[in-house]
């Protein structure tokens, strides 16, 4: 019986983990931040559904798209430097675009003409959007096709390991352009040792200074275990002195960056350990 029940706890925790990597990605765009307010509680009552950042002007919208790589970009039309029309059309110009819907105040059958024109996926209008705005997201992403066996085995997992949400946060977003990255958050060394038992890990980040675990503990344990030891690991830290530096690399760092650090520098390093590209 005891068997049983910690079969079916493992496959509940096995469930929950597929939801939240199949999570559609959200940006939401408007210059009002009142109804982005609005939007974000609304689209957050949905367990599938995540909002990933928020922008108040086209170019904001442009360039977060890029960084941050959602799955469907929420658009509003007016707004202050250029119009949501011009937005949706230069963020579909980009490789690997992702849907973009128009929500606008503006029910103009000019403005649907003109958004289907520069490439949108849908236009809903604010009045209506509570109803019709689920079922059209839905409707998209059940027709986007799924990804092949070969396809999931170039995702690349990264392991993203720091106290710290905020800089989690900037870690990820510097690694948003690695091709196929999937990210998978542990707050303390212990957490980082079952994340590497749970799942397949391509790259690691590791702070030094956590509550529970150092990070050179981490990097010892990893080390000496035949199944993780060849993981690439980047250390960040705010330990700048070369005794640290030392320890860390002769511990088994594959790389040792300090922080703050510079994004582009740490992309370029983990592209190059995990031979990732540019989405």
């Amino acid at each position: 019986m005891e068997d049983r029940e910690n079969s079916m706890l493992e496959n509940e925790d096995k469930g929950a983990m597929q939801d939240r990597m199949s999570k559609i990605r959200i940006l939401i765009v408007d210059d009002s931040r009142e109804f982005l307010e609005v939007e974000k509680n609304f689209l957050s009552m949905e367990p599938h559904i995540e909002v990933v950042g928020e922008a108040v002007s086209g170019q904001e919208a442009i360039d977060l798209t890029g960084l941050l790589k959602p799955d469907l970009v929420l658009m509003d039309i007016a707004m202050p430097d250029i119009s949501g029309i011009e937005a949706a059309k230069r963020i579909k110009e980009k490789a690997g675009a992702p849907y973009v819907v128009i929500l606008t105040l503006y029910d103009n059958p000019e403005y649907k003409s003109l958004s289907e024109a520069a490439g949108a996926d849908g236009f809903v209008t604010k009045s209506e959007f509570a109803v019709t705005l689920i079922p059209l997201i839905n409707k998209l992403f059940s027709e986007k096709p799924q990804l092949s066996r070969k396809e999931h085995k170039k995702m690349s997992n990264i392991l993203v390991v720091d106290d710290s949400l905020t800089m989690r946060r900037m870690i990820m977003a510097s690694l948003r352009g690695i091709k196929g990255a999937r990210f998978i958050e542990a707050t303390n060394g212990l957490e980082a040792i079952e994340q590497i038992a749970l799942e397949r890990i391509d790259l690691m980040t590791l702070d030094l200074n956590m509550p529970d675990m150092h990070g050179i503990e981490v990097l010892n344990f990893i080390r000496q275990h035949r199944a993780y030891k060849d993981i690439p690991i980047i250390v960040l830290t705010t330990k700048a002195d070369d005794k640290s530096r030392d320890e860390a690399l002769n511990a088994g760092a594959s790389v040792y960056l300090t922080k703050p650090f510079k994004p582009e520098e740490l992309f370029n390093c983990a592209a190059r350990l995990i031979g990732g590209l540019r989405g």
